[in-house]
């Protein structure tokens, strides 16, 4: 069941999945306007467990719902835990062989309205404009080290592709 907040020294399992294509960019899904907490902001996918699963089944089964893409578990990374007030939030890496613009994307109905692939200094640009919610920024923050010894220090000096939109100009 769904109890927000929960109970004090209760956790349950939340993860989060950074899918990156084959140029380095980063995936981003922008949130349902119709979403309780976070409407309109764009996020890296992720969401919690359900009963029975472990992170890992967590983190493949987010994956294939909020994007279609089907990485294999064995080929997801496992970037770290981070404590969260009510959650334990395992982070992974999903590399994938191909561009963005040759991988398929499927929307989840009810949960996103629409992705874009972004560089990694477009993607910390949007966290200052504030289109990124805190949480999302604060596990960026925590992973992003690790990131940069998988994926190479050239991610981050990528030029952005372009203006990115603002909550105010939607």
């Amino acid at each position: 069941g769904r109890q927000y907040p929960m109970p004090p020294h209760t956790y349950h399992t939340v993860v989060s999945v950074f899918t990156v294509d084959a140029g380095d960019r980063l995936l981003l899904t922008l949130r349902a306007p119709t979403k309780g907490m976070y409407p309109n902001y764009w996020e890296f996918t992720g969401g919690s467990g359900v009963a029975g699963e472990d992170s890992l089944t967590s983190a493949h089964r987010e994956l294939v719902e909020e994007t279609g893409i089907d990485c294999p578990p064995e080929k997801l990374i496992f970037l770290g835990t981070l404590r969260e007030p009510s959650a334990f939030m395992d982070c992974y890496l999903c590399r994938l062989g191909s561009a963005g613009e040759d991988t398929p994307i499927t929307l989840q109905e009810g949960e996103t309205v629409d992705y874009r692939w972004v560089t990694f200094r477009e993607f910390e640009t949007m966290i200052h404009k504030g289109l990124i919610p805190p949480p999302c920024a604060m596990r960026y923050g925590f992973v992003k080290q690790r990131l940069t010894e998988i994926i190479g220090d050239g991610a981050w000096l990528q030029p952005d592709a372009e203006e990115v939109s603002t909550p105010e100009n939607r």
